[in-house]
């Protein structure tokens, strides 16, 4: 018999709770602590006018519409000092001409960081974001398209929890962490509380080319709203052997058990027997895989990135339990594709936040925000590859990335939300692909261009299909010191249960103080 599951109401974050939490984070992250600390703190403020020829994404043509947003925000890049982090938010005021019940004013952010209460041994991680996003593969806009500004697509997410690292010995050390995230958002988003904890210890070199590490993990998530999956756990504890073959090449054998709750019938168990590898077989490359016997299958984890002068490849194949929770507590620095490139690039733009804002525009992320907005009150089985490859010259550069994402539902089917695929399928897989190029024309002046092709399937009681394409191009130029100014035509084109075509001409201008 299943157990009973209390359902936690919990409370929605007020505006002006949220306001007080982005203020404090923001002076946290810029609060200077020590003599050596570094803050790039940037405040600017946007002007854009945007016209789109089909304003509401019609299949029929629907009516164009000229919109004039103003958006005032700050960047925060901190990488020293007893605070670090990153934390990028604005506040988008965007009113029309025509359709004036579209207007809103709404607050985009997001933020990671993490507070060193006691010098290498306590941390306090943070994470935080904002934004406004269609989350269904199938209908309406693309995820992350800056038009999709409906409340009903709304998400917050916050984030905090205590970090510790460790050391018995000289050779054996540990890490033990518990972070705590909330979800809400609108559109029929469930509350959900979601909590980790994570520990483990290890010592490699234990008996010279022979070592050894323990780790165990937990995770629960709490729901509150009808139409919701309710209460669920993972709890997993595993034991590895480590072999050296050599300083590069690195033998993992592992052992342990798991056990989830996410069918509401019964609880599901399973051992977990599997292997791995790390190898570096230069300065410039690495090479790391992972595959186990799990409770829902084989699962994977294969990472290969190699960086080079003139260019930067990365690889990377999972197939994991993952949600929603998870995908947006990802910091854009953690992704290792970002990553390599925005380092590759330091030379070339050595402004981190410009550096960011070319690399975002690059891998197609938003200026804001995850690029993977697969939102769902359920947990699932993800599988993702990915693969991308970057060639840097002295004034372009040439991008070429391809993904595929399939996520198939665990637990029970999602009611009351629409807007959630999960809510009629049980498995949704996307394919896209993205050629982007940047090219400088002049010292101040940059030329960019993008095409991104995407096809998304689902299966279950109604399968479903949309193709997407969307090219780009966008001219900006440092019109100042401190001002920039650009010009941009975009282009997408939806195909099946989001059918419509929109072109959208956007002028900005922007000054930071």
């Amino acid at each position: 018999m299943a157990p009973t599951r209390t359902r936690m109401q919990l409370p929605e974050l007020n505006p002006v709770l949220k306001a007080i939490c982005v203020g404090l984070a923001l002076a946290a992250i810029s609060a200077p602590d020590t003599a050596d600390a570094q803050s790039l703190i940037r405040p600017y403020v946007s002007a854009t006018v945007t016209y789109s020829d089909n304003v509401g994404a019609d299949a029929r043509g629907g009516d164009g519409d000229l919109s004039l947003e103003v958006a005032p925000g700050v960047s925060v890049l901190r990488n020293s000092g007893r605070l670090r982090g990153n934390l990028n938010a604005m506040v988008r005021n965007i009113a029309y001409m025509r359709e004036s019940d579209r207007n809103d004013t709404f607050l985009v952010l997001n933020g990671h960081g993490q507070f060193e209460a006691v010098e290498k041994t306590l941390f306090i991680d943070m994470d935080a974001s904002m934004s406004r996003s269609n989350r269904s593969a199938f209908f309406g806009r693309a995820a992350g398209d800056s038009q999709d500004i409906s409340s009903d697509n709304e998400t917050r997410m916050f984030g905090i929890g205590p970090r510790l690292n460790f050391r018995l010995g000289p050779e054996t050390s540990g890490t033990a962490s518990y972070m705590t995230r909330w979800m809400s958002g609108g559109g029929g988003l469930g509350d959900r509380r979601e909590s980790d904890l994570n520990a483990q210890v290890a010592n490699p070199v234990q008996f010279g080319r022979i070592g050894w590490g323990v780790s165990y993990s937990r995770s629960d998530s709490d729901s509150g709203r009808a139409g919701t999956t309710g209460s669920s756990s993972e709890e997993s504890v595993r034991g590895t052997l480590f072999v050296t073959v050599t300083p590069q090449f690195r033998l993992r054998g592992i052992v342990g058990h798991e056990r989830n709750d996410y069918d509401t019938a019964s609880d599901d168990s399973s051992s977990i027997v599997g292997g791995g590898f790390d190898w570096n077989p230069t300065e410039r490359t690495t090479i790391s895989g992972t595959t186990e016997k799990r409770v829902f299958g084989r699962g994977y984890d294969f990472r290969f990135n190699h960086r080079h002068a003139l260019s930067n490849w990365n690889l990377s194949y999972s197939r994991d339990i993952s949600s929603s929770l998870e995908l947006l507590g990802a910091d854009v620095f953690r992704d290792p594709e970002f990553r390599q490139l925005y380092d590759a690039l330091e030379r070339a733009i050595p402004d981190p936040l410009l550096r960011e804002a070319v690399v975002r525009r690059l891998l197609g992320y938003p200026a804001i925000g995850a690029r993977d907005m697969f939102l769902s009150n359920a947990r699932f089985l993800t599988r993702n590859l990915t693969g991308s490859v970057s060639l840097i010259g002295v004034r372009n550069v040439l991008t070429l990335s391809l993904q595929q994402s399939e996520r198939s539902r665990l637990g029970a089917e999602v009611t009351g939300n629409p807007q959630d695929d999960f809510a009629r399928l049980d498995n949704v897989k996307t394919r896209s692909a993205t050629v982007a190029l940047s090219h400088r024309l002049a010292p101040q002046t940059s030329l960019s261009a993008s095409l991104t092709r995407s096809r998304s399937t689902g299966r279950g009681t109604d399968d479903s299909e949309t193709e997407r394409t969307a090219f780009s191009l966008a001219l900006s130029k440092q019109l100042g010191p401190n001002t920039t100014g650009g010009l941009s035509y975009r282009y997408q084109r939806s195909e099946g249960l989001s059918d419509f075509i929109e072109n959208v001409i956007t002028a900005t201008i922007s000054m930071n103080f």
